[in-house]
Formats: structure tokens, sequence, C-alpha cells
């Protein structure tokens, strides 16, 4: 059985959609077709990035041996201005080939999460505004520059809203394909 996904990765252009068939990965441009051998594959790894307006794209990356990669995400674009979650399809097909990935190449690694340097620097860069933040709000309220200290404290909230995800969701951590990391998929409509 066949298992199918779909999406636009950009505001402009076609969608692209990928095709499971046996061990292998049909990917359809709309212009070009190929074939993926899945058990050429070396790495997989899933990850969270916040998009715009608060809006959360899951993304799988895909590592060949050759060092070739490709990726699709949970959203999919319709215009220049709407995009749309695809939860169900992404999370069933996420599935699938997660497990058509480990029954043609045992040896292939799962991994959640950025990188441990990318995801170290993100985790230091997000403490260090954070506390740059509260240091501007404790000297502005010592100088009685209340609004400053409002102003300093929303952008510090905003800050962790969508600060906060990016880094605890995207620890470092390997996974069993059977089991995907369920923080690292959209819930389900």
């Amino acid at each position: 059985m066949a298992s199918t996904y779909t999406h636009s990765p950009r505001p402009v252009g076609g969608p692209i959609s990928f095709t499971l068939k046996g061990d292998r990965l049909v990917v359809d441009s709309g212009r070009k077709v190929n074939e993926v051998r899945l058990g050429a594959v070396e790495a997989v790894r899933m990850t969270y990035e916040p998009g715009r307006f608060g809006q959360k794209v899951y993304r799988i990356r895909i590592r060949m041996t050759d060092g070739k990669t490709f990726a699709f995400s949970s959203l999919t674009w319709r215009s220049l201005v709407e995009a749309k979650s695809q939860p169900e399809e992404y999370r069933a097909f996420a599935r699938a080939l997660f497990s058509a990935i480990a029954a043609a190449n045992p040896q292939a690694r799962f991994l959640a999460g950025r990188s441990t340097p990318l995801w170290l620097v993100t985790a230091l860069l997000t403490g260090a505004s954070l506390l740059a933040m509260a240091y501007l709000v404790w000297r502005a309220l010592q100088m009685n520059a209340t609004g400053i200290a409002l102003l300093g404290g929303l952008f510090a909230l905003m800050g962790i809203w969508q600060l906060e995800p990016l880094v605890r969701l995207n620890r470092p951590r390997s996974f069993a394909p059977s089991a995907p990391p369920e923080e690292l998929l959209p819930q389900e409509a």
C-alpha cells in the first residue's frame, strides 16, 4: 500500500508529493520525479521550527549516505499570505516513512532536535537575551522608568513565548523509529 504526503514548501511554486513504494520514496515536484532508495538513508532528523505569527512548524530532514538531503514540513502554503497545517497527514506519513526506512536500513539513525552544537548556541543566546531583558527591566525600575520596564517585560514575555519551545523541543536526542517523539509531531485537530 502506497502512502503519500503532499505539501507546498514555499508561498510561490507548486506542491511536492512524497510517495512510499516499498523500499523507495518517489519525490514528485511536478517538473521532476526522483526515486530515493530508503536503504541509502543515513539519518532522519525531526525538528520544531516556529513559523510566522505563532504557527508551529514541524520538519523532517532526511540525509542520504552520499550527503544529499531533502526535507518536508507539516505546513503547506496555499498562497503568498495563507499557510495551513496538515497534522493528520504529516503524522501518518512520518510514521509510515520511519517504518519503511528502518526496514530498508536498520543502521539509519533517527534523531530529534537540533545538532548539539547548534542547540547549545541557541540555548546560550536565548538565556543571554532573557537575562539582558531582565537586567533592563531591573535597571528601568531602579530609575523609576516604569514605561521602559513594562516594555522590557513585554519583550521578555514575547521572547519566552517564542524561544522557550524552540530550545525545549529541539533538545538533541535519538529516538526509535517506532516511537517518534510526540512533541515533534503536530497535534491532531
